[in-house]
């Protein structure tokens, strides 16, 4: 893991320097005191007013995941992405009514059956589809108004996709966040751009995915 000191240092960049409003940190440590310590340092150096939330990736089983809930209390995290193994419903049920700090997946989940049976189970605040993993821009709508209809938000997952969630997060009424992971942006014509901690919206029409003649160069591989 990125050691504690440049995790704090990192952080207060993104604020002081890029403008942004909201971080996520990693959280999965074999002692969920080590987690909660960088926690602690980052919300003392970047203040009350920025948001933090965490991501598990999936790590943890329930009640270590109850634990850190109940020491992380006074912390103010926003939410906590994928607890537990990504198909527990159940498990996520049960911490969603252990705690108060939201719940946060989607990434995993392929199919808006999927996401329904999480929802049906109270099991997710904030719900995170990815049109590269549901296959397709139709099935993420289905799962953005199934989200909508029982009024939770919509944070769109962006794995690799950024510049296709942008268009999607900007119309749907559901969303009013976008993660911003900026591995490939530079691969397309109409790359995502961040200004102030905040998208741009896009110029182009379509989704904003034409490759560009160096990517192609670089990455296309013969049939």
């Amino acid at each position: 893991s990125i050691p504690v000191d440049q995790l704090v240092d990192g952080s207060l960049r993104a604020v002081e320097v890029d403008g942004y409003r909201r971080l996520k940190l990693k959280v999965g440590s074999d002692d969920i005191m080590t987690d909660l310590d960088r926690i602690a340092k980052v919300r003392e150096a970047v203040g009350p007013a920025v948001t933090i939330a965490v991501d598990g990736n999936g790590k943890w089983d329930l009640p270590t995941c109850q634990r850190f809930c109940a020491r992380a209390a006074d912390l103010d995290l926003f939410w906590f992405e994928e607890p537990l193994w990504y198909d527990d419903i159940a498990g996520h049920a049960a911490l969603a009514r252990s705690t108060p700090i939201p719940i946060a997946l989607g990434e995993q989940l392929y199919s808006a059956d999927a996401f329904n049976a999480f929802l049906d189970a109270g099991a997710v605040h904030y719900v995170q589809p990815d049109v590269t993993r549901l296959g397709g821009i139709s099935e993420y709508i289905t799962v953005a108004e199934a989200a909508h209809a029982r009024r939770l938000p919509v944070v769109p997952h962006v794995g690799d996709m950024g510049q296709v969630h942008v268009h999607l997060a900007v119309w749907h009424p559901a969303t009013t966040m976008l993660e911003y992971i900026p591995w490939i942006m530079d691969c397309f014509v109409e790359p995502i751009a961040v200004e102030a901690g905040a998208y741009l919206r896009p110029q182009m029409p379509g989704a904003g995915a034409t490759l560009t003649e160096d990517a192609i160069a670089r990455f296309a591989r013969p049939l």
